[in-house]
């Protein structure tokens, strides 16, 4: 597959800023524990913080210590501020690296031209945008440990829920770190066309440190989301998720 030469500099950044916000997790996740539900600013408020106080008149900010701040900082910067989690969380590794896998995703970059990974449709409604994605965000909200079970949403982060955007990290029990993004524009006879993408993010779990950074070097590597049910794990969320949506928009 032959890449435009800008594709080859973004991907060229992306394996850069991977390679220093995994160091930095790594050294959090091994030296110091890792938050659940942290905000932007409150990492890195915490990390400019540690970085410019005095260190302590009986010890110094030692190499560890200094690598546990940062990563720590990029973590939590990394995880979306006044996320809706949804079922049981991942561990706190997967939450703390699942923030810079989703802003990287490796996994989509070839994936979605490829398909056997991600899967992407288009939606009209006849309702207005607003109304679209209140009635995506409420089925997520209110979404049934059935309809858990058979979209293989272990657990849902809702990142973002506006009349313009929805944006949802899911993980699998096995902590794969999938990403539902959806984009709602008007149609000219007032109705709304959601642009639905479902797609794995990265070739291995968040759950093993490190996992960012893996998934970028490997982004060439091919990989499939087979359904439990039959068929493939994408193109069937999609598939009962609009159905999740009409039956949300009919009530």
């Amino acid at each position: 597959l032959s890449l435009l030469p800008s594709a080859q500099i973004v991907m060229r950044k992306a394996v850069l800023i991977a390679l220093v916000a995994c160091a930095g997790l790594l050294g959090a996740s091994a030296f110091a524990p890792l938050p659940s539900t942290p905000s932007a600013a409150r990492g890195f408020a915490t990390t400019l913080r540690m970085a410019s106080s005095p260190p302590p008149q009986d010890a110094q900010l030692g190499r560890r210590g200094a690598l546990a701040a940062l990563g720590l900082g990029l973590a939590t910067a990394a995880s979306p501020a006044g996320a809706e989690m949804i079922g049981t969380p991942p561990s706190g590794l997967s939450q703390a690296q699942g923030g810079i896998q989703a802003a990287i995703n490796p996994g989509h970059w070839l994936g979605q031209f490829i398909g056997i990974n991600s899967h992407g449709e288009s939606w009209d409604f006849t309702a207005p945008p607003a109304e679209v994605s209140a009635a995506f965000a409420k089925a997520l909200r209110e979404i049934t440990p059935e309809q858990r079970k058979a979209l293989v949403f272990t657990n849902l982060d809702i990142a973002e829920a506006s009349p313009e955007r929805l944006k949802a990290l899911t993980w699998t029990k096995l902590e794969w770190l999938d990403v539902l993004d959806v984009s709602f524009k008007p149609r000219a006879n007032g109705g709304t066309t959601a642009e639905v993408s479902v797609y794995a993010t990265g070739f291995f779990p968040t759950s093993i440190p490190g996992a960012p950074i893996l998934n970028t070097l490997l982004f060439f590597f091919p990989f499939a989301s087979p359904s439990p049910s039959g068929g493939m794990l994408q193109n069937n969320r999609c598939a009962l998720l609009y159905k999740m949506v009409q039956s949300q928009l009919k009530a």
